[in-house]
Formats: C-alpha cells, sequence, structure tokens
C-alpha cells in the first residue's frame, strides 16, 4: 500500500474515533444506524449543535465520505477475522448483486451464470465531476509567477511530462537523460523527502522536450553546487535545510503563493490533467495516454482524460452537419 494511502486510511479511523468520543460510543457496540450518522456528520459536523447555520456548506465531498465508509468497513472486516469480535456491521454494509444496474445483457446471459458484484450499502452517490485544468494562457502567467528557476522547471515539468507531484519529487539527477531527451521515473522505496510513486506501474520513460532540458540544465548549474549532498534533482534554496530534498510541503507553500499572486486557482495535479487532455485532443490514442500517465488499467485512462470537449464536438458536427441537410430544403421559402 502506497504510503500516502495509509496516512488518508489512518485519517479517515482518525474521523472515525472522534465521532464515536463525541457520541460517547464504542466502537465494538457501533450499529449500521450510528454509521450512518457518522456520514451525516462527516457532511454536516455541526448538524448536532443546537444552533446551526441555515445555508451549511458540506465539510467533505461525496468521494472522500465513501472512501471514509470503505476504511471502516475494511476496519471491522479486519477486527472480523482476527477478534472475537461479535459485531459483524462490515458483513451488514455489503451485499452482492449479479446485475448492478445495468439496462443491457450480455450475449450469453441466462446462460452462463453472471459473476456476483459487490456493492456497499451506505455509499453516496457521487456527481459527475468536470475535469479540472488550465489554460496555457495561465500556465504562461504562472510561470511568469515564479520566483526562482526550480520553481520554473518544477511548473514546466509537470506540464510537459503529466507527472505525478511524487514522481517529481523523486527524481534524481541521473534520472533525467540530456542526450535522449528523456526522463526515467524508478521506484526508489523510501527516499528521505517522504516522496513516492504512486503504483508498481508508475515506473516508465517519459519523452520531454529540448526547451524543458534546458531549463533543468540552467537550473542544475546555478543551484547544484559541490556543496548539495542529495541527489534529488529538487532541492530546498532557504533556510536551515538548505540543499536538502524538496519535499510535499514546500510543494504545498508554491503553490499557495501562485495563488496568491496570479489570482489563480492551480494545484500539481491539475497540471498532470492540463497536459494528459491537451495530448488526447491532440490525436493520441488512449494506450499511449495510458503508458506515458502511468496508469495499470486503461479504464482509468479512458474515465479520466478520453472525454471530448464542447468545441471538439462541434467541430465534429460542422464536419458532417451537410450529409443531414434535407435534400430540398434550401429552395424553400
Amino acid at each position: 500500500m502506497a504510503r500516502n494511502t495509509l496516512k488518508q486510511k489512518c485519517i479517515h479511523l482518525k474521523h472515525f474515533y472522534t465521532f464515536l468520543q463525541q457520541k460517547r460510543i464504542t466502537y465494538r457496540t457501533v450499529t449500521v444506524d450510528d454509521l450512518a450518522a457518522y456520514i451525516a456528520w462527516l457532511k454536516y459536523p455541526d448538524i448536532s449543535e443546537k444552533v446551526i447555520p441555515l445555508n451549511m456548506e458540506p465539510r467533505f465531498r461525496e468521494q472522500c465520505i465513501n472512501a471514509n465508509v470503505d476504511t471502516i468497513i475494511g476496519f471491522y472486516n479486519y477486527l472480523l477475522m482476527h477478534e472475537d469480535l461479535e459485531n459483524t456491521l462490515s458483513e451488514k454494509l455489503v451485499k452482492f448483486v449479479r446485475t448492478p444496474g445495468k439496462g443491457y445483457r450480455s450475449f450469453l446471459y441466462g446462460i452462463a451464470e453472471n459473476k456476483r458484484q459487490k456493492r456497499y450499502l451506505l455509499h453516496l452517490p457521487v456527481p459527475k465531476n468536470v475535469l479540472r485544468t488550465v489554460t496555457k494562457e495561465d500556465v504562461n502567467d504562472l510561470l511568469k509567477a515564479t520566483s526562482n528557476v526550480r520553481d520554473y522547471f518544477l511548473l514546466y515539468l509537470l506540464f510537459e511530462t503529466g507527472m505525478r507531484i511524487g514522481e517529481a519529487l523523486s527524481l534524481w539527477l541521473e534520472d533525467i537523460d540530456i542526450s535522449e531527451c528523456v526522463i526515467r521515473i524508478k521506484d526508489r522505496g523510501e527516499t528521505e523527502n517522504l516522496a513516492e510513486i504512486k503504483t508498481v506501474n508508475s515506473p516508465r520513460r517519459i519523452d520531454c522536450s529540448n526547451d524543458l532540458l534546458e531549463v533543468f540544465t540552467e537550473f542544475v548549474g546555478y543551484y547544484h553546487s559541490e556543496g548539495i549532498e542529495t541527489n534529488h534533482v529538487f532541492i530546498k534554496l532557504s533556510g536551515k535545510n538548505a540543499g536538502k530534498a524538496m519535499d510535499y510541503t514546500d510543494v504545498d507553500n508554491l503553490f499557495r503563493s501562485l495563488r496568491k499572486k496570479t489570482g489563480i486557482y492551480i494545484t500539481p495535479h491539475m497540471f498532470r490533467h492540463t497536459s494528459l487532455s491537451m495530448l488526447n485532443s491532440a490525436g493520441w490514442s488512449p494506450e499511449l495516454l495510458r503508458v506515458r500517465a502511468g496508469h495499470k488499467n486503461i479504464y482509468t485512462t479512458l474515465n479520466t482524460y478520453v472525454h471530448p470537449s464542447d468545441d471538439e464536438i462541434s467541430e465534429a458536427f460542422k464536419k458532417v452537419s451537410d450529409k443531414l441537410a434535407i435534400p430540398g430544403k434550401d429552395g424553400e421559402n
């Protein structure tokens, strides 16, 4: 399990135990109704107060709440298997269905036995999210707002390659091959800045441009002096830890500063969405996108990035609109 995933599950359990403490119940006596109340508490923490605001904003999105519920179910499933626990909450919240809401029947329906699929009873419906990207003009403004070549190179790297921020922070100097214009993402396990690649499919090679490598060369020549001991590409530039590997907190502070300077809402992952979406619009096949993104399953790539924009749909319609014209329509008054 990835370190960030493990950290997230620990946060979910912390929320759950905070809820149990407020309700003065123990984890051994939790019921389905208690877990339903926990979901409501996650969405609106002030729901039990005597005076609550009229326009309450949800604390967590549906995806986050469902992830919390998954962690709690896994927790009780673990206890059920390893302890003498009579609470079968995890079993009560899971059902298996053969045709999970499908409006069609397969070719062998009624002949071959359908494989049952797991469904969680307390999952919230998740609205379809619009992929958050930035325009090239915004990217240019963000690059101009950087105060040093390290930050400029980091933003340029994320935009051109579409790599995850953890992969960028995990890069070593030898991973960037200037002669071949290639960046190699490798799995080195736990690193000094706690950065890591996401999955076993993340190690890969990424082609890059000469322009990006020119910025890299300038950055290395300016900041990677003989006194720098770390082999990480991205390093801290000031303070008592100057010269050590840059970490997630440094990136968070950088993006907070950029949002304040430019008024553009931006996160590291939005550069990834932007880069891969632009490659899709340029005609890249889903398999090429899958490899560049470091996805295990091509359906992850298809569901995330292979979606035509409104402009692309309009342009495609204009190309075939004459084929839909009714004969003789032009001659009518």
